[in-house]
């Protein structure tokens, strides 16, 4: 776990699969002293306006972002937009189709499950997420509510995973159409979490298909992989950005803040998103 510090760029609100508004995460945000928080709602940049209008005159930047739901060859990645332009037209169009999309995904894991056996309404998963973008981590809010699996872990593992019996696939981007919306909205586009990925192969290619930033700084990134990745971003070009991947108060320790991103890297960032 990294030291807790004031700069964080990815963590998401009730407007995707977080736990908290924007208006309490930014609260949350200011509470802890934070200098810089981007909001990287899943496929979505509904939360950035009520973001902004918390923040005002709070001496904390919100940083309009959004996790781009995208694959590179047959492995999903997750590509983070930064310093987007939230209103962009082309930009929020584009999220619209993907909130259709995920809504359809949502009915089919339903019909899924409930052949399966299981007692599940698609309607009680939209209320789960009736202000943003629905996923599978509110169809297991409703299968643990109804007592039906006893935590996330358990969801996924039986049901939801990549492959599971209640899995349904969608169609996502490439990774360079991702990179491309995020560039024509103004921003700048950063691999998510690699350490998910099973191996660093596939990063320089990335890169060379247009990738800006290596997201280096993550809650769950152990000392051995941020050195890592900083080499990598060195060697590459790319630059570093960092983040909590906050999504709800009670982990312990606590995950916002935990990023050693530096004030010069943020603004690294900012300018090469001018």
């Amino acid at each position: 776990m990294e030291s807790l510090g004031p700069y964080d760029l990815h963590a998401h609100t009730t407007m995707s699969d977080g736990k908290l508004s924007p208006t309490e995460l930014v609260r949350l945000a200011k509470a802890q002293d934070l200098k810089a928080l981007a909001i990287t709602d899943h496929d979505t940049v509904e939360g950035v306006a009520e973001a902004k209008g918390e923040a005002d005159g709070l001496s904390l930047e919100i940083v309009a972002g959004v996790e781009v739901s995208a694959h590179f060859g047959d492995a999903p990645v997750h590509i983070l937009g930064l310093f987007v332009d939230e209103l962009d037209p082309e930009l929020n169009a584009f999220f619209v189709e993907a909130k259709g999309r995920r809504v359809d995904r949502v009915r089919l894991m339903c019909e899924k499950l409930k052949k399966l056996g299981l007692d599940i309404d698609a309607d009680a998963v939209f209320a789960k997420s009736s202000h943003g973008t629905v996923g599978r981590p509110h169809v297991a809010e409703v299968l643990i509510e109804s007592g039906q699996v006893a935590d996330i872990p358990e969801a996924f593992g039986r049901f939801l995973g990549d492959g599971g019996p209640a899995y349904v696939g969608y169609e996502k981007v490439t990774l360079e159409d991702a990179i491309d919306l995020i560039r024509r909205a103004g921003g700048i586009a950063s691999l998510a979490h690699p350490g998910l990925l099973v191996d660093d192969t596939p990063i320089p290619d990335m890169a060379a298909g247009g990738l800006h930033a290596l997201e280096v700084y993550h809650c769950d990134h152990t000392p051995e992989k941020i050195a890592r990745y900083e080499r990598l971003a060195e060697e590459l070009g790319l630059l570093r950005t960092g983040g909590s991947d906050f999504h709800r108060q009670g982990d312990d320790p606590p995950r916002l803040g935990c990023s050693e991103l530096t004030k010069e890297a943020f603004e690294k960032l900012r300018a090469a998103a001018q």
